[in-house]
């Protein structure tokens, strides 16, 4: 899988395009550029080929999710990633990236950049001078800092990120107990959401049924 290559404007849908729409797209590009339609091969075979790439990649929702985190990744990506020189350093990092986010409106901050912006910062770098470093109360406030940062970002994203913090709580059965509580209950927050309207609904049927034989 190439991040590199922008597959979703490959096959001309937008990033948050559903697997339907995506579906659509390749069978509409498909029968424009396939070898056995397009009367020349030297321009139909490599665009089909691309097209069918970007199809399989993005049709898949684990390598979707891969390609996705990828290709921001590569967005963003600096010319030079910055790194700590100590530990004290990631902490300073941590504390000035949550005061920037604490200035901007939650619901337009850019939860891709934001990742990203949290990823460099747990560089397998930084990682190694804060683990060395050995110092419990320094670990607690890097976790924290950055469980508050991530609030906004998705369940899959919040999961990722998790996998650092249990990394740099090692043994600490508190850091480790407070990690999994944030993820348990960042997990229940991400159900209500997705099934708040069908239970509202529900419970608004309910509530006429209940009204209609009362009445």
């Amino acid at each position: 899988m190439k991040a590199g290559k922008n597959h979703y404007q490959v096959l001309d849908i937008p990033v948050n395009a559903s697997l339907s729409e995506i579906k659509k797209a390749y069978r509409r590009l498909a029968l424009v550029f396939h070898p056995d339609k397009h009367p020349d091969p030297v321009i139909s075979i490599p665009k089909f080929n691309e097209i069918k790439e970007a199809y399989l990649v993005l049709i898949d929702p684990t390598s979707r999710r891969n390609y996705d985190r990828e290709f921001h990744f590569q967005k963003y990506q600096p010319k030079e990633t910055i790194l700590a020189s100590e530990a004290d350093e990631v902490l300073q990092m941590c504390k000035q990236l949550w005061s920037n986010q604490q200035k901007q409106d939650p619901f337009r901050i850019d939860q891709d950049l934001l990742y990203f912006q949290i990823s460099q910062i747990l560089s397998s770098h930084n990682i190694r001078l804060v683990i060395n470093k050995r110092n419990s109360n320094l670990d607690q406030e890097i976790i924290d800092y950055l469980m508050d940062c991530s609030t906004i970002l998705s369940l899959d994203k919040k999961k990722e990120l998790a996998k650092t913090w249990l990394l740099i709580a090692h043994d600490n059965t508190k850091l480790t107990t407070a990690v999994q509580d944030y993820l348990k209950k960042a997990t229940i927050w991400s159900n209500w959401e997705k099934y708040k309207i069908p239970i509202a609904m529900g419970l608004a049927l309910l509530i006429c049924i209940g009204i209609y034989f009362w009445t």
